[in-house]
């Protein structure tokens, strides 16, 4: 197995489900292009989608999400402040339901559930080194470790000290995506990536750094885009997920390929389009969190949507797809 495999298996495989048990009804979707019958989407293939929804109004939000244990595991984060953690199903190799789901408080370093929306902003998640979780926090920008193999949800907040610019971006606008490289050029640096905190250029603000180092650097959006999250591929490359989502457009997301190489210090980095989907045509909403994991020899790419708590208008949605460059 991977060393990869392995160190999110240590994060993930162990974690104890504590906390209160949450029903969510999984509908599984029919197709992922909706006035089509294609499977195939570029390098991705589709293996299945999920609607999400709960009677408990405490679910929603979901922001960003890490898979594992051959992707039947699941935990997300959602940007009020909660774990979401879940058995995932499969009908042969097709994503069809979720099972012994939980829901827990994200707690702050004292051991406490935080007491105001602004210090429960979780946006970002990332299997970290050493089996540990990361989680990015927005509103009051901080990143941080949480020991979900030893301690489960009962895990505190440990600060981690990223660069301090990635605080500088607008009110709901700063940090917004995390990663770890467990290899390539970049292993054993930590990756941030701002939604709204753009250089002059209209470019995303990105840095890179390690104990030692940070390195900033700016990453080409397309069009009317914003960067929502990134998954760290096994070679050190980056997935990207941008989306486009506001009150006067159609929702559009889109998957793109950053190389690690070209990363460096007050350059712009330009990723590779992979696909591009748009609403009417694709089963999308709001998307704003991506994970990869291995399943039966392949790549999987996972992601799941925000529904801003408001399900009479958008939806839940996790969709999974192979990957394979």
């Amino acid at each position: 197995m991977r060393i990869f495999t392995i160190l999110v298996l240590l994060g993930l495989a162990a974690t104890p489900a504590l906390g209160d048990p949450l029903a969510i009804t999984a509908a599984p979707l029919d197709r992922f292009a909706l006035l089509s019958n294609a499977t195939s989407f570029g390098p991705f293939n589709w293996r299945g989608g999920l609607e999400l929804t709960s009677s408990n109004t405490k679910f929603g939000g979901l922001s960003g999400l890490v898979m594992a244990k051959n992707c039947t595991s699941m935990v997300a984060v959602s940007d009020a402040g909660r774990w979401i953690s879940a058995d995932v199903d499969y009908t042969g190799d097709t994503l069809s339901g979720l099972s012994a789901a939980n829901i827990n408080p994200i707690l702050d370093s004292a051991g406490k559930p935080p007491l105001r929306k602004a210090l429960s902003d979780a946006e970002a998640l990332a299997a970290g080194p050493n089996g540990m979780t990361i989680v990015g926090f927005e509103s009051k920008t901080r990143v941080g470790f949480y020991d979900l193999a030893s301690k489960g949800f009962k895990a505190k907040f440990q600060k981690l000290n990223p660069p301090r610019e990635i605080a500088n971006g607008p009110g709901n606008g700063e940090l917004e995506s995390v990663g770890y490289f467990h290899a390539g050029p970049l292993k054993g640096n930590y990756i941030a990536i701002a939604e709204k905190n753009l250089d002059a250029n209209g470019n995303a603000k990105a840095w890179v750094w390690n104990a030692k180092r940070s390195t900033a650097f700016s990453i080409h959006q397309l069009e009317n885009y914003s960067i929502t999250d990134i998954a760290v591929l096994q070679d050190g490359d980056i997935l990207i997920l941008q989306r486009s989502f506001s009150l006067t457009s159609l929702p559009g997301a889109a998957i793109t390929r950053l190389s690690a190489s070209s990363i460096a210090k007050g350059k712009t980095a330009k990723p590779d389009t992979l696909f591009e989907a748009k609403v009417p045509f694709y089963a999308i909403d709001n998307m704003e969190g991506i994970t990869v994991c291995e399943r039966g020899g392949e790549t999987r790419v996972t992601l799941v949507s925000d529904n801003n708590f408001n399900g009479d208008l958008q939806r839940t949605l996790l969709l999974q797809f192979s990957y394979a460059p």
